[in-house]
């Protein structure tokens, strides 16, 4: 698939073999050098040489020896012949030249004997050359003046022969030694030549078997590659600088519909580029090679749009890197065609956006619907309650008792349903207080007695004296529990008996509750008994129209329970009844007094008649809510709608108004806002705003409108009356929701001021951190942690009861998650400003708000 190259050399590979073939030259070179001296040598101890030296050295002796004898015969035989005697003074004298000169005279130079004998042979050739030279034939007294010479200077010859031969003979056994030691160190490096030879073709074989070795592995890696890449399943596509297509995998032929034979040796600017893109490919390429500055090339993945050998246009994913050498810049792209998941996204995005209008459709469905249930609920309530306060006779009270039992079950049940959309859109909100728990039980007991009484079935409750409490948590919801429980057991047990018992462990600062319902009921099969708390689950058998669960109740208190860190759970056999237990970790409180029990539960009547202004759009609540509160004493006006209330309040001074949310014409948040905007008598009077609605969806508007407090319908006359009571005696004071969370006053009433500060600072301070984090954000960097980050200071947020910064947050984090912000530095600047707010919250509430109530 590759295009051929040839073999590139590694630079530290080059050194490495330069540096060895430099080692070899300057080596052989030594041992060359060291062959030629040795050459040299071994002629000067050739024996020829040597044995021509000491014939010339002993000739010195015998030539001198026969110029004695023929001076001795002419003298004794008195026959001068000049010719013979000049011939051999002659042959005398050019031997000496021989000791005087050449080679032997190098064997005398550095001796001081040598020296004088020379001294005294060359005065005696002086002498003689001057005898010998004398004009006309030498006389019988010449030749004896040359004898007595000879026989002096005799002695003199012999000696500087006998010392030349000595001599001849040391320096010959020097020079013997000399080229033994040189024969030896020549030896030796030629064998330490031998021996790196034999490392270096070592080294070169291993060499050569790790080449051999790279060489199939690069072999096997290049068939794998090609292998990888014919069966690629995205496009890959090679180019060189210039856009020029150099190869074409077979995925990219599937993908384009251009075969290799056909794209091989175009361009990509004019084959599968757009023409509306072609010249920002263009110029993007010139930028790249002219700048080295990328923005799709070596970028990562990046979605655009390619073109088909037919024209059509379709999206793309593409990934470019690049593959230098030398120069010379080669481009690889990887293509993925993502049409079809183009296609499929559409479809899960219509689909997910159909849910969502379901699932809105749904949950609108049934807050209308609690809505719409509530409020006849809030008049049949009224109703009773108003009932009780005449004279009935025993049955009467009864079946009122009975009518009130079954209207506060049809309550809860309402609520449930509302529940299910809190629950799902995760806004389902827990209250803590304090509260007593055997109140909280007999309570429960006097609503469900009658209802047992009419099955003709016992009812007991028993709690161990150690867990009576009191407890701080949510009873409320606790009750929302129960009462499931209880009225399931009721509605699905014909004859026996319920019980319930509370029992528990106390820990070192938290207790753990344990509720159990008992009946004696049909029970429940094993494999069952996990389906019961599914949403709308029910299922029938042939002795009951339904079994065990009503639908919802187990599934929301099962839920509840969970999100309150308890659980819900069942034990039963099918025919020997059930038994479902509630295990719940509350917080406990100090131990009132019965005396201050006494006090708080003795509720509080009022000592003055009020002027009251009901504001609802429901004329039976209306008429309801104005007969409890004329019963208790109070002078009542009504009002239709919010502009009805705004006329009435402009005209009379009022202790306190009603206000219903929902209305039509003008709501009660606005009727509100508009109140507490003027100037006029009504400006500080305290407000309940009332809805049909669930308490946590309106909370926030009620109270940021002007509210004082705000009720869920329907009200009940013992809420009517600690309303009052507590407006008469100023004990209700307000609160400004932006100032004081609901949640941050709930955390603070739980945990104290210097425990919420110090989490108040941590919590600034990791917001601090984050914010740096956000400034200085590289788009390089994954971008996954920051969302995660986000999302954790998020959590805190809502936590604190930081509304606007839980906001700000989610909605962060969303662009992060979707890879859609781009403005970080705003983003920064932004959450800084929400976090000095914050900081001003948190020290308002903890410095001036901890103790105040809503």
């Amino acid at each position: 698939m590759a295009s051929k190259t040839t073999p590139i050399v590694k630079p530290g590979l080059r050194s490495y073999r330069l540096t060895v073939l430099a080692s070899v030259f300057m080596l052989a070179i030594l041992l060359a050098v060291m062959t030629v001296n040795l050459l040299g040598q071994l002629r000067d101890l050739s024996r020829a040489a040597h044995d021509n030296m000491q014939w010339s050295i002993s000739q010195l002796d015998t030539e001198f020896a026969n110029l004695d004898a023929t001076l001795t015969q002419q003298i004794t035989t008195g026959q001068y012949t000049n010719e013979s005697v000049q011939l051999r003074v002659d042959i005398a004298l050019s031997r000496l030249n021989v000791i005087n000169s050449g080679r032997v005279a190098d064997i005398y130079s550095d001796d001081y004997r040598a020296k004088t004998l020379i001294e005294k042979i060359n005065e005696f050739a002086e002498a003689a050359i001057k005898i010998s030279d004398t004009p006309g034939p030498l006389t019988g007294l010449a030749l004896v003046q040359m004898h007595r010479l000879v026989k002096k200077v005799r002695p003199h010859v012999r000696n500087i022969a006998v010392l030349g031969v000595t001599m001849g003979a040391e320096r010959a056994q020097a020079r013997r030694a000399q080229f033994a030691t040189q024969l030896s160190r020549t030896g030796g490096i030629a064998i330490a030549l031998m021996i790196l030879m034999a490392l270096l073709m070592l080294i070169l074989d291993r060499l050569l078997l790790r080449a051999s070795r790279r060489d199939t592995e690069l072999s096997a890696s290049s068939k794998q590659l090609e292998a990888t890449v014919a069966a690629s399943l995205d496009a890959i596509v090679t180019a060189d600088n210039t856009g020029r297509i150099i190869d074409f995998n077979a995925a990219a032929e599937d993908v384009f519909g251009w075969s290799r034979a056909e794209i091989v040796g175009q361009t990509m600017e004019n084959t599968f580029i757009p023409h509306r893109m072609r010249d920002a490919h263009h110029n993007g390429m010139h930028r790249y090679l002219t700048t080295g500055k990328p923005r799709v090339v070596d970028a990562g993945r990046v979605e655009l749009a390619a073109l088909r050998k037919s024209g059509e246009e379709f999206p793309v994913e593409l990934n470019i890197t690049t593959m230098k050498e030398g120069d010379s810049t080669t481009f690889i792209a990887y293509i993925r065609d993502i049409s079809a998941q183009k296609i499929n996204e559409q479809t899960l995005i219509e689909a997910r956006d159909r849910a969502e209008r379901t699932d809105k459709a749904k949950s609108q469905f049934l807050t209308v619907m609690s809505h719409e249930m509530r409020t006849p609920l809030n008049g049949i309530l009224g109703v009773l309650d108003m009932l009780k306060t005449t004279s009935l006779s025993p049955q009467q009270e009864r079946y009122a008792k009975i009518a009130t039992s079954s209207s506060e079950i049809l309550l809860e049940q309402v609520n449930e349903a509302l529940d299910i959309t809190r629950i799902e859109t995760g806004q389902l909100q827990f209250t803590a207080q304090n509260f007593s728990l055997t109140d909280l039980m007999e309570g429960l007991i006097d609503v469900f007695e009658p209802l047992a009484h009419e099955k003709e079935l016992s009812l007991t409750l028993d709690i161990e004296p150690a867990m009576r409490g009191p407890y701080h948590a949510d009873a409320g919801r606790i009750r929302q529990i129960l009462t499931n429980l209880i009225g399931n057991a009721i509605k699905f047990t014909e004859k026996g008996r319920i019980s319930v018992r509370v029992s528990g462990i106390h820990g070192q600062e938290a207790s753990s509750l344990r509720f159990e319902i008992s009946d004696t009921g049909i029970g429940i099969p094993p494999g069952k008994q996990e389906q019961v708390f599914e949403d709308f689950f029910a299922f029938a058998n042939s002795d009951s129209r339904q079994a065990r669960s009503d639908g919802l109740g187990l599934s929301i208190s099962r839920r509840i329970a969970r999100a309150m860190k308890g659980d819900v759970s069942v034990h039963s056999a099918a025919g020997r009844g059930a038994t479902f237990v509630l295990a719940l970790p509350v917080n406990r409180t100090e131990q009132m007094s019965d005396q201050i029990v006494a006090e708080q539960e003795k509720t509080p009547l009022p000592t003055q008649q009020c002027n009251i202004l009901i504001v609802e759009d429901n004329a039976v609540n209306r008429s309801v809510l104005a007969d409890m509160l004329e019963a208790m004493g109070h002078k009542v006006q009504e009002a239709v709608n919010g502009a009805d209330a705004l006329d009435k309040e402009k005209a009379t001074a009022f202790d306190l108004i009603f206000m219903d949310i929902s209305m039509p014409v003008m709501d009660g948040i606005e009727a509100t806002q508009r109140i507490r905007a003027g100037v006029g008598r009504n400006l500080d009077t305290h407000i309940v705003g009332l809805t049909a609605h669930g308490r946590e969806e309106f909370r926030e508007n009620a109270v940021a409108a002007g509210m004082d407090q705000f009720h869920t319908k329907p009200i009940r006359l013992d809420a009517l009356h600690s309303i009052i009571a507590g407006v008469v005696s100023g004990q209700f004071a307000k609160l400004d929701a932006k100032r004081f969370p609901e949640a941050l006053t709930e955390m603070i009433a739980l945990l104290g001021q210097e425990r919420v500060r110090a989490v108040a600072d941590t919590f600034l301070s990791e917001l601090d951190i984050l914010i740096n984090d956000i400034r200085h954000y590289d788009p390089k960097n994954d971008i996954l942690p920051l969302a995660e980050a986000v999302h954790k200071a998020k959590g805190a947020a809502a936590l604190l009861g930081q509304v606007a910064l839980e906001t700000d947050l989610g909605t962060l984090e969303c662009q992060t998650r979707s890879g859609e912000v781009h403005t970080m530095d705003v983003w920064a600047d932004s959450l800084a400003a929400s976090s000095i707010d914050a900081q001003a919250l948190f020290n308002v509430a903890l410095d001036e708000g901890a103790n105040a109530t809503f």
